[in-house]
């Protein structure tokens, strides 16, 4: 499987190719001002909405663009994923359209919101495995033995390519932007968005943020290539388990450092996106808004926070709230 993931990295030009090509199986998303957090900052700040997806994840653009590029044998023998909820929701609706069939692994802990909406899609899940890293070793044993296509949830070109459009449609609708905050897991769409500033904005600074409790891309950097990483508890479930040796090595070149938020920030940061703007967004997603808050991350200049997802249990929202 190693051989299948260390494969080249996407261009713009194939980025370019998958906007093209989920073209209605994904949402060209809002981004939109935030006066509060510019008072925070110093500097415009914008949210690039990806909470607004069908899927209500940045996941979206990836499976569609993967499921798309299927070709008729893989469509035929369907595919399997692992995930910790939005990569294997996405996959669900993209198979779903395609009339492909698709299983999903998910660690025993994901939340439930995400796992009732899989089922709901129609592909069959695996909630067993006691975290991501085990689900993906399952997905992936399942795979070999079984003939389907193993979608890997960050380390796929093709996912990588879908992702990376996030970043076509911010300089598109923010020419200006001077820096692109993105929450980083595996690593997927910050090497997507990261392409493509390279290659058609390269002044513009892309900033990672990992929880203190989702730190392996950060571990990683740290240590110079992929060492172990502790999988705690954590509010930013779509951030957590381990990264790759091709999801680092393609993200290295494209991101100089990631910062890490503390995990007590998350929930003051669900609370303020609601009461100051309405949205609706899950530990995850919430790790760049609480990066300005917590002073973990400064800019200076028209900023983008990528808000990955809104998949949020309803009882973890109202802990927000409450908080």
């Amino acid at each position: 499987m190693l051989s299948e993931l260390m494969q080249p990295s996407p261009d713009v030009g194939d980025i370019a190719a998958a906007a093209d090509r989920i073209r209605g199986a994904a949402t060209r998303t809002p981004l939109e001002h935030s006066p509060w957090l510019s008072r925070v900052a110093g500097a415009p700040v914008y949210l690039k909405l990806e909470s607004a997806q069908p899927t209500r994840s940045f996941k979206q653009r990836g499976a569609a663009n993967a499921i798309a590029l299927l070709d008729a044998g893989q469509r035929a023998r369907g595919v399997v994923t692992a995930s910790a909820g939005n990569h294997g929701l996405a996959v669900a609706y993209a198979a779903a359209r395609s009339g492909v069939t698709a299983k999903v692994y998910v660690p025993a802990g994901a939340p439930s919101v995400k796992k009732e909406r899989i089922r709901a899609l129609g592909a069959e899940l695996d909630e067993t495995s006691a975290n991501y890293d085990a689900a993906e070793a399952a997905a992936a044993s399942w795979a070999a033995a079984n003939g389907a296509h193993f979608l890997h949830a960050f380390s796929d070109p093709a996912v990588v390519a879908g992702q990376g459009t996030v970043g076509l449609e911010i300089l598109e609708d923010l020419p200006e932007v001077a820096n692109v905050i993105v929450p980083v897991g595996g690593g997927g769409l910050a090497a997507g968005v990261g392409l493509v500033l390279r290659g058609r904005a390269p002044q513009v600074r892309l900033v990672g943020v990992q929880s203190t409790e989702t730190r392996a891309m950060y571990d990683a950097y740290a240590a110079g290539g992929i060492v172990p990483s502790p999988i705690t508890p954590t509010l930013a479930d779509g951030l957590a388990g381990c990264t790759d040796e091709a999801a680092y090595a393609r993200l290295r070149p494209l991101l100089g450092r990631i910062d890490l938020v503390p995990e007590g920030a998350l929930l003051p940061a669900i609370r303020a996106a609601f009461e100051m703007h309405g949205i609706v967004m899950e530990g995850a997603a919430a790790v760049g808004i609480a990066a300005l808050l917590s002073g973990a991350v400064h800019v200076g200049g028209p900023t983008a926070i990528i808000i990955t997802g809104g998949n949020i249990d309803g009882a973890v929202l109202a802990r927000a709230l409450l908080s």
